[in-house]
């Protein structure tokens, strides 16, 4: 690649989280939803049941509940991914300016890649919803597989993939732990973006994706 690299995350970075964050958005909340009705549906069991197996797979594997219910319950994840994830981004992604408009005279002169634990689907939804899919054709990678951001090994599988240095690259996010550290573990420059807080270890703070262009 002769352009250097755009990495976006995408919940929290491309369009605000109503809460702040994932945990206090109704992404969760919505997720966490159709995941108990999932459990109710797959297993045959009642709502209080599927309670207590969800909240025993969150306390055993924080987000990754789609492992948890493959490992434990022999789901298959993607089938997982696909009903539970299948979520209307209407109602979730709110973005008051053109954001194709905002990042399209970028492509001049970087690439762009997206990454994010979340699904395939619920990244096309969003990426419909904010009309900027075809800013990322070919280079979006989901959580689907075994090479997640909350797993380490995220970034590293990007430059693999796409045969691109490390110090080619920039990611781009609002989470500190998985878009920013590990990113500048293997030598990426990076940008925290996040409306109320600051990362002391980013190179660069932003409080939204519209102030990108001022400083890349």
């Amino acid at each position: 690649m002769k352009k250097k690299l755009l990495i976006f995350d995408l919940d929290g970075t491309l369009y605000e989280l109503e809460g702040g964050s994932y945990n206090n958005s109704l992404l969760k909340k919505t997720v966490l939803a159709n995941a108990k009705k999932y459990l109710i549906n797959k297993l045959e069991i009642e709502e209080s049941e599927a309670q207590k197996k969800l909240d025993s797979i969150i306390n055993n594997y924080d987000e990754n509940i789609s492992l948890g219910f493959e490992k434990k319950f022999n789901l298959d994840r993607y089938d997982y991914f696909n009903v539970v994830w299948n979520i209307s981004a209407n109602n979730i992604v709110k973005s008051d300016y053109d954001l194709h408009e905002l990042l399209n005279p970028l492509t001049s002169n970087y690439n762009f890649a997206l990454v994010s634990d979340a699904a395939d689907i619920w990244i096309n939804n969003v990426l419909e919803e904010l009309k900027i899919k075809d800013l990322f054709v070919n280079n979006i990678f989901s959580g689907e597989g075994n090479r997640r951001k909350g797993f380490g090994n995220a970034f590293k599988n990007i430059i693999t993939n796409l045969n691109i240095k490390p110090e080619n690259c920039i990611s781009i996010g609002d989470q500190e732990y998985s878009d920013i550290i590990p990113a500048q573990e293997l030598g990426m420059k990076t940008i925290f973006v996040h409306p109320t807080k600051k990362s002391e270890k980013a190179d660069v703070n932003i409080k939204s994706i519209k102030e990108l262009p001022q400083v890349i």
